[in-house]
């Protein structure tokens, strides 16, 4: 049962009404008070109307707790926070302040490890002292609480809660206890109490010393008995307390998102949700980030004021500073997530100005992975193409990072003290490092609190530092860029924060058409990652951000990669069509004044070439796509940076054109060159390009039966990129493809399979495959296919065949030569199973297509010897079978 007052004035009119002074609680009893906030729990006399119907009911509420209690034991934390007992015959005191919160949920991982301390070894002789870290707000307090609740039968002498927060408090609280425990009437009545718990007698304590957060001038160990016994828990926003106060400690994350789920909904006294309801439940959570106390309060909103929590994702989206303002009435934290960080806030601000930059600008990256190599390179001079195709390095501050932040940054001591100073609020956390990767998070609720206390216009001066120090960071092209692809994939959370801060920022001021072209410049780089969602939206941002400018270049390089993405999902016409618009508006006028003197157009007009040849080669017009590629060549000898670059590319894909007509031999002296040439650029960062070249190489290798040579082409580099754990990116795909066929063609075939395996996994996790990924898994399917084919399990097989069937379908392929063999492969097995009914149909399809394509090499040994050795296969059995299928098969 829960008893409430209401308070009313002396007049008539209420002071609180009934509706927002209960809760809705269960049970709940309202009783009118006749009293101003001075007077609210003072009665004139016995008589006082309401005195008798609040004392029975007290009474009552007293005697139920009782009743839950046990002789000779305390009643439960969970009911009462003060007591003073005898415990086998020893003076005991368990003291708290409040109870556990009833909605505690999660932190069992952490409680655990807590008692496998403390509880390990009942013979270790020694004081043990444990650490909670974290947030405000983050249910530290709370945790102490509960371990205090759950262990406390192991504690006979008794659990002493001291508020840590100043000297001033903890004085009181010793005070307090002493007086409790009836010690006398020392002046130093903390002495008197340690002085008691030394005593040999009474071992088994527990201190508490809660919001223990200034350790530089509270020095909470002072107050430690000298003993070698008794445990010790600290809680304190400072994650130094760790190994400076506590021996051991953690750093409380926020809650799991089922954990922080369950505490909304029972905090929110939602018991039987609809689906609807338990969908914005998570919405909430995420929201908030899974922080405890913002939960807590949201709950208590949602319940209180009779809310969904569908009005509470309405609310927060146009009142978002409100809910956060929004304090329950009955609450043992004093503060609201609005005001929970205040106090670390103005400590920060006042006792370091660079600590508060950093923090200021944090707001406006994404929260969860801040790498300090990304703020490194943001804030340093970054390698751009010049207009002479060459590499020129940029400074930070030429693309508008401020010359503060780029010295805060870049000198190692003030960048770690700063970072130290935010560390000791709990405000950022380091994240576990990985690979030597150095990154901090912070709370997205400490992101907007943080930002709200500068103003509007200075909230976009550092939305607009964010934006340029993520667009110079950002890595823009593989071939001068050794970590491109780390870094690039790293940065794309920071890209899609930006991309949000810049549309509040263009809401509120009119942004430079520099800022729109380094925006726009970034974005097209970062369309060379993730997935179609992304790659069709940056580039989509880039054309409106471009959509008023004359950059020409900038212009040549967004048709580049939208042309690409079109061909990558099978939109090879549309892929044309734009190309071909932009050669007729772009290429064609004044064309030899245009690239007179710049190397860079030059290079991006090859690369618009060599991309309106890779639509032909797909389409099977070789001969039309080696024409366009031998028409461009660079501007003179020797060529610039970049155009050595798009030759290499060029003759790349002249080398693909020949294999692709079957001139193996070739080919292969056109890869072999490449690839020295690459292996011997000083200027190759990055091993993008030359990974497409051992790929070719690869291929044609196994197609003059060299697989050994194939293998030992491609299994270093892959093992490189599985120990820097991009094997799965698109090149190591590629590469796990020649793998797999060279260790098919020299009879491995268990490595074989394990390679494919490995490679449908990956390939088949993707959710929006492009043509590359539909070729890989097709390619993955008939090389299993081909296993079992060889190892003669014919049910195996066709199974795999029909799945590579089906794989081919996605591709488009219907038609198309891979799929003639794929049905030849299956009417052998089918032949071999005695279905010649089904094999002859499986010919005939293949037939209708195979005369008027003939063979194509477009896929590695499908029409060289995988054909060879399944037409052999198919003729012997038939022979062998004196079968009157051979002549049909002859004519096929």
């Amino acid at each position: 049962m829960q008893d409430y007052i209401i308070e009313n004035s002396l007049t008539s009119s209420q002071v609180v009404d009934h509706r927002s002074a209960i809760l809705n609680l269960p049970n709940e009893i309202a009783i009118g008070q006749n009293a101003n906030h001075r007077e609210i729990a003072r009665f004139k006399s016995k008589n006082d109307r309401n005195f008798r119907p609040i004392v029975s009911r007290l009474t009552k509420f007293s005697r139920d707790l009782e009743s839950r209690g046990e002789p000779g034991r305390s009643i439960s934390m969970g009911d009462i926070g003060v007591e003073v007992s005898a415990i086998e015959g020893t003076f005991s005191i368990f003291e708290l302040p409040f109870p556990p919160c009833t909605t505690f949920q999660g932190r069992e991982e952490l409680l655990d490890r807590m008692s496998h301390y403390f509880y390990k070894s009942s013979a270790v002789s020694a004081q043990l002292t444990y650490a909670i870290c974290g947030l405000g707000g983050s249910g530290k307090t709370q945790t102490a609480l509960k371990f205090a609740a759950r262990n406390r039968k192991r504690y006979s002498s008794g659990v002493i809660f001291i508020n840590a927060s100043s000297l001033a408090t903890i004085t009181a609280d010793f005070d307090r206890v002493c007086d409790l425990m009836k010690l006398g009437s020392s002046t130093n009545k903390a002495e008197s109490v340690k002085q008691w718990l030394s005593n040999g007698r009474n071992t088994k304590w527990l201190l508490i010393f809660d919001n223990a957060d200034n350790l530089a001038s509270v020095c909470v160990s002072n107050f430690f008995p000298a003993t070698s016994w008794g445990h010790i828990i600290i809680t304190s926003r400072d994650e130094t307390a760790i190994g400076l106060v506590g021996q051991e400690g953690s750093s409380l994350d926020p809650l799991e998102h089922s954990e922080a789920v369950s505490l909304l909904m029972n905090k929110s006294g939602i018991d039987l949700a609809s689906t609807e309801e338990l969908k914005h439940a998570h919405e909430i959570v995420d929201l908030l980030g899974c922080l405890p106390l913002a939960l807590d309060q949201a709950g208590a909103f949602i319940r209180s004021r009779r809310k969904s929590c569908t009005d509470y994702i309405r609310l927060y989206q146009t009142q978002q500073h409100e809910l956060l303002k929004f304090q329950p009435k009955l609450s043992s934290y004093d503060k609201t997530v609005l005001t929970a960080w205040n106090v670390n806030f103005k400590q920060v601000e006042d006792e370091s100005e660079d600590a508060a930059f950093l923090l200021l600008l944090f707001c406006f990256l994404d929260p969860g992975d801040i790498r300090e190599n990304m703020l490194l390179r943001g804030c340093t001079p970054q390698r751009r193409w010049n207009k002479y195709g060459n590499v020129e390095e940029i400074d930070a501050q030429d693309s508008g990072v401020s010359s503060y932040l780029i010295h805060l940054i870049t000198d190692e001591m003030c960048y770690d003290a700063a970072i130290e100073k935010l560390l000791s609020f709990s405000l950022i956390r380091r994240n576990n490092d990985f690979n030597e990767v150095r990154s901090l998070s912070l709370h997205p609720l400490v992101q907007y609190c943080a930002s709200q206390r500068v103003s509007q216009s200075q909230q976009n001066a550092w939305r607009l530092q964010a934006i340029s120090l993520v667009s110079h960071a950002f890595p823009r092209n593989q071939y001068i860029e050794y970590s491109y692809g780390n870094d690039g994939r790293a940065q794309l959370p920071h890209v899609a924060r930006i991309l949000v801060e810049y549309d509040k920022l263009a809401r509120d001021t009119d942004t430079s058409e520099k800022v729109k072209r380094t925006l726009a410049s970034m974005l097209i780089s970062t369309s060379r990652f993730s997935d179609r969602a992304w790659k069709e939206d940056v580039l989509s941002r880039a054309k409106q951000l471009l959509q008023n400018e004359n950059d020409e270049d900038l212009q040549a390089a967004l048709t580049v990669r939208q042309s690409t993405l079109y061909r990558m999902y099978q939109r090879r016409e549309d892929s044309q069509r734009m190309l071909e618009a932009f050669f007729h508006t772009h290429v064609t006028h004044d064309e030899n004044a245009k690239i007179a003197n710049n190397a860079r157009w030059n290079a991006l007009r090859g690369e618009l070439v060599i991309s309106y040849a890779e639509n032909l080669i797909q389409g099977s017009e070789l001969a039309t796509a080696k024409t366009e590629l031998l028409n461009w060549k660079p501007l003179q000898s020797p060529p610039s940076i970049m155009e050595c670059l798009v030759l290499r590319l060029r003759n790349t894909n002249l080398a693909r054109i020949l294999r692709e007509e079957g001139n193996f031999e070739e080919a292969l002296t056109y890869l072999e060159s490449l690839y020295e040439e690459d292996l011997h650029d000083e200027h190759a960062e990055h091993k993008g390009p030359r990974r497409i070249i051992m790929s070719n190489m690869a291929d044609v290798y196994c197609e003059l039966n060299r697989p050994v040579e194939a293998i030992n082409l491609v299994e270093p580099e892959l093992k490189q990129m599985s120990e820097a754990s991009n094997d799965t990116i698109s090149s190591g795909r590629r590469l796990q493809l020649c793998l797999a066929e060279g260790e098919i063609m020299s009879g491995r075939y268990r490595e074989a399979e394990d390679t494919l395996q490995i490679l449908k996994k990956t390939s088949e996790a993707i959710i929006s495959p492009d043509i590359i990924t539909l070729g890989v898994i097709f390619r993955t399917w008939s090389g299993l296919a081909r296993i079992a084919h060889h190892q003669g399990d014919w049910i195996q097989a066709l199974s795999h065949w029909k799945e590579a069937l089906q794989a081919g379908k996605r591709c488009k392929w219907d038609q198309d030569f891979p799929m003639n063999i794929v049905r030849y492969s299956m009417a052998h097995v089918l032949f071999e199973l005695r279905n010649e009914e089904e094999a002859l149909g499986c010919l005939q399809n293949a037939r209708a297509t195979f005369d008027e394509m003939g063979i194509k090499y477009w896929i590695v040994g499908l029409g060289t010897y995988w054909y060879k050795y399944v037409r052999g296969r198919m003729n012997a059995f038939l022979r062998d079978n004196d079968s009157e299928t051979e002549s049909d098969f002859e004519k096929t």
